[in-house]
C-alpha cells in the first residue's frame, strides 16, 4: 500500500472515531424507521384480520362456503362525490367483480360499479342512482336514495311492516340475500294510499368507512 493510501486509511478511522455517535445515530435512526414502518404494516394487518372476523361472525359466513369476503381499506373517497361513492385497494386480480356486493362489520355499504386491476369503484348505498331490492319481513320492496333520505317503495298498504323491523337484501335479485341494511323507522302511506312509502335507518355509517369487505359471489353463480 503507497503512504498516500495509508494516510487516506487512517484519515478516514479518525473521522470515524471523532463522528462515531452521529455515524451510530444515523444507522440507529434507520434501524428504527424500519422497525416502525414493519410494525406499522404488521398493526394494519392485524386490524384487517379482526375487521374480517367480526364480518364472518357478523353475517355467519364463516359456515357458507358459497361466499368469500375480499377485505380491503379505502384508497379513495372524492371531496365531489363523498356521498356517492369510493375507491378501494382491491379489483379484478383479486378476483372481484362487478355488481359485486360491499359490506363493513354493520351491514351493507355499496355495489362496485366499476373494476380495475388493482382497484375498483364502489357506488355507496346513498347513491341515488342505485335501486335495490330488498326485504322486510315477508314483503318485497325497492330502496332508494331521495332526498338525503333511504326509502323503499313497491310495498302495498297491506303488507305487514312495522318500525323497527329489519331491511335486507332480498333473494329475488342477483345479489347474496339477507344482508343487513338498515331498519324501518317511519312507515306512511303514498298520496293514493295504495302503497306504503318507508323510511329506514342505515345501520352503517357512511361518512366514517374505512376498511370493507367485498362478496365476491352473485347468486346463479355456480
Amino acid at each position: 500500500m503507497t503512504k498516500k493510501g495509508k494516510i487516506l486509511i487512517y484519515s478516514l478511522l479518525i473521522v470515524c472515531f471523532l463522528l462515531k455517535e452521529e455515524i451510530y445515530a444515523f444507522f440507529y435512526k434507520a434501524s428504527f424507521i424500519r422497525e416502525t414502518n414493519a410494525s406499522i404494516k404488521e398493526v394494519e394487518q392485524e386490524e384487517l384480520e379482526e375487521k374480517y372476523q367480526e364480518l364472518l361472525t357478523a353475517y355467519g359466513y364463516d359456515d357458507q362456503t358459497t361466499y368469500h369476503l375480499e377485505h380491503s381499506k379505502i384508497l379513495y373517497r372524492d371531496i365531489y362525490k363523498l356521498e356517492n361513492q369510493m375507491t378501494i385497494y382491491k379489483g379484478s386480480e383479486d378476483g372481484l367483480e362487478e355488481k359485486n356486493l360491499v359490506i363493513n362489520e354493520n351491514g351493507l355499504v355499496g355495489i362496485i360499479s366499476k373494476i380495475n386491476k388493482n382497484s375498483s369503484i364502489v357506488d355507496l348505498l346513498c347513491n341515488e342512482s342505485l335501486n335495490l331490492s330488498v326485504k322486510i319481513n315477508n314483503e318485497y320492496g325497492i330502496l332508494k336514495y331521495k332526498n338525503k333520505e333511504f326509502i323503499v317503495e313497491g310495498i302495498n298498504n297491506k303488507g305487514v311492516v312495522e318500525v323497527g323491523d329489519k331491511i335486507t337484501t332480498s333473494d329475488i335479485s342477483l345479489y347474496p340475500e339477507n344482508v343487513l341494511i338498515g331498519t324501518v323507522s317511519e312507515i306512511d302511506l303514498d298520496n293514493y294510499e295504495i302503497e306504503k312509502r318507508i323510511k329506514v335507518t342505515p345501520v352503517v355509517d357512511f361518512n366514517n368507512l374505512k376498511y370493507v369487505s367485498v362478496i365476491t359471489f352473485l347468486r346463479g353463480e355456480s
